[in-house]
């Protein structure tokens, strides 16, 4: 696992090996909590039915460059609104760099694009949402996040990389922990009609880049975030090789690191329609004293290998004796499971083609049966 935080590593790498793959993921929320976004941008999805079975095949040619996509998705209160997980055709995406403009990176997946500037010590990223389904639904607007350049030792006495785009491990470059999000979309529902949602909230970026399928390095993995009134953490919990490793940070809002956390525990377990048996409660403790329990209060995404939870987290801060409560976006992967061809068709209901999509995802009925949490 390499880590690092520096937007210059956030520009594309040269990508050569069947199963790299590389992402851009952003989450924002407003202010109360009642919505929350979440979008990925895939340079080789590791998701992809078709880019597994070609890895699996041992193809030289299962390539990143073959399997772009997108991810959306929109919630509200805890359920879906909108949904999409696209892969695209090559020759409609396109993925540059060219700081004589002013611009460090543009990623264009179909009609939906991200740019990264950075104006003084500020970094700006711009998503630009045109998403089109087969069902009728759409996301059209901009979401703008903004942050100050984090510093390089976010990490404090944690080894990080100088080198993010080298060949071994996986990578984590923690690009924005905590930013200023200005939403501004127009979702049209197929069944309910078209709504405009505005709002001012809190966001989170990071990026990451593997030269191989994920299952290669980790068994699973838990990450999450959460900012709180007067801090942010960020966490994961990686298993690689039987060993369970407990890493998390917190920071403060204008993101200089308080304390990390190398310690903890998880309980609660529980599983879903799939087997898939993750924890629910999470315990962090730090060096210092500080304390931070995590419980997976709410279910908003699940399928055979994946979870994303609304989190609650109470946070005692040793050094302030205090305590703050937030809710935040956390996640669970197997990613073994993903390489599974039994559940690809099951998969395929939800990730669209964009030449081809499957039948299910041009009806609205059937299509929403796809978000269950089952």
């Amino acid at each position: 696992m390499k880590i690092t935080s520096d937007f210059k590593f956030d520009l594309p790498a040269d990508k050569t090996e069947p199963g790299s793959y590389e992402w851009w993921y952003f989450d924002a929320a407003d202010a109360s909590d009642e919505w929350h976004f979440v979008g990925i941008f895939y340079d080789g999805c590791p998701f992809s039915p078709r880019y597994n079975k070609a890895w699996e095949a041992g193809d030289p040619e299962a390539l990143p460059w073959k399997h772009p996509a997108i991810t959306l998705s929109l919630y509200h209160k805890g359920k879906l609104v909108f949904y999409s997980m696209s892969e695209y055709q090559p020759d409609e995406v396109v993925i540059s760099d060219d700081e004589n403009i002013g611009t460090f990176l543009r990623i264009s997946i179909g009609k939906n694009e991200l740019f990264l500037t950075k104006r003084g010590h500020e970094l700006h990223h711009e998503l630009r949402l045109n998403e089109a389904l087969p069902s009728g639904d759409t996301l059209q607007g901009t979401l703008f996040f903004v942050a100050d350049v984090p510093p390089r030792d976010l990490f404090g006495s944690l080894p990080r990389t100088d080198d993010f785009n080298s060949e071994a491990g996986h990578g984590w470059n923690l690009t924005q922990p905590r930013a200023r999000v200005e939403c501004d979309l127009r979702l049209t529902d197929a069944l309910q009609g078209e709504r405009l949602i505005q709002w001012k909230g809190t966001g989170y970026h990071d990026h990451n880049l593997g030269r191989e399928p994920m299952k290669q390095e980790f068994e699973d993995w838990y990450w999450g975030r959460l900012h709180f009134p007067k801090h942010t953490l960020v966490y994961y919990l990686m298993n690689a090789g039987g060993e369970l490793s407990y890493k998390g940070w917190l920071l403060d809002t204008d993101n200089q690191l308080v304390t990390a956390f190398d310690g903890g525990s998880l309980s609660n377990f529980a599983g879903n329609a799939f087997l898939l048996r993750s924890a629910r409660t999470i315990e962090l403790t730090a060096a210092d004293g500080t304390k931070v329990m995590l419980q997976h209060s709410r279910t908003i995404d699940s399928g055979p290998f994946y979870y994303r939870f609304l989190t609650d987290g109470l946070l005692n801060l040793e050094t302030e004796n205090s305590a703050e409560k937030a809710t935040g976006i956390s996640e669970y992967i197997r990613p073994a499971r993903i390489h599974n061809s039994l559940y690809w068709p099951l998969v395929n209901m939800r990730y669209r083609y964009s030449q081809k999509p499957h039948w299910v995802q041009r009806s609205p009925t059937f299509y929403r049966w796809t978000w269950k949490t089952l």
